[in-house]
């Protein structure tokens, strides 16, 4: 069967669907269409070096790209919101924490200091990130004066048992196991010392699982430290000496 007569026979099929619509444009002139069409194409395809099926291909790889880029930007914001959130969250437990841990130490202070008969508090600042003490004695009661003086008006022995109380009252707000104080006591009168050193021995018993280590050039003989205590004792440095005797 020729071309001819298939087109013949294709042609009968058709026209028992619909009639026959007329072309007003001849076949030169479509043949001229379709070639100037297909010039144009293959003119695009010398300019962006690639087929129409190539670039179709191409585009619906960067439009599959893009979707993931959404998708990824999306959850990348969810957990953004998320972690914002979070942080919110934390800051807020975190400020709560930190009051807690500034009360305690101002009731441990205060306590720590009724037992010497003085009266003081913490001034915590936690938007300047200071700390101020204000301490009164038992003398100072006596001549009316502020309750809330400064400790640098205080003496010796007394700025001693201050900072102690301070540091008895921040060991206490925070989980160090190991401990130490160094020449503590050095300014001290004997009642100071005496109060001071057993505030220290009574809140060490006291302490589950911390370590304590008081170092102070002063006698222990008139100091009662109970069973608890060990006590080590170095020997006395040689006046003069040019070498220490290390051996």
């Amino acid at each position: 069967m020729t071309p001819y007569s298939r087109i013949r026979i294709w042609t009968t099929k058709a026209e028992t669907f619909s009639e026959r619509i007329p072309n007003p444009r001849k076949v030169d002139e479509i043949q001229r269409n379709l070639d100037a069409v297909q010039a144009a194409l293959r003119e695009r395809e010398k300019r962006h070096g690639a087929t129409v099926e190539e670039m179709t291909i191409e585009v619906n790889k960067k439009s599959a790209a893009l979707d993931t880029a959404k998708k990824d930007l999306k959850n990348m914001v969810n957990l953004n919101k998320a972690l914002r959130k979070s942080v919110r969250v934390r800051l807020a437990k975190w400020h709560e924490f930190r009051r807690h841990i500034a009360l305690r130490c101002k009731v441990y202070f205060s306590y720590h200091l009724s037992n010497r008969g003085y009266y003081g508090k913490v001034l915590f600042d936690h938007v300047a990130g200071t700390l101020q003490l204000k301490v009164q004695t038992d003398d100072q009661t006596a001549t009316q004066n502020s309750r809330e003086k400064d400790p640098r008006s205080l003496s010796g022995g007394e700025k001693s048992f201050s900072t102690i109380c301070l540091l008895l009252s921040l060991w206490e707000s925070i989980g160090c196991p190991i401990r130490c104080l160094d020449e503590f006591d050095v300014f001290m009168d004997a009642v100071n010392r005496r109060i001071s050193m057993k505030m220290m021995i009574d809140t060490a018993n006291t302490s589950n699982r911390k370590q304590y280590i008081l170092i102070t050039p002063q006698d222990m003989t008139n100091i009662s430290i109970g069973n608890t205590v060990r006590v080590h004792r170095m020997t006395d440095p040689e006046r003069g000496q040019g070498v220490l005797a290390f051996q």
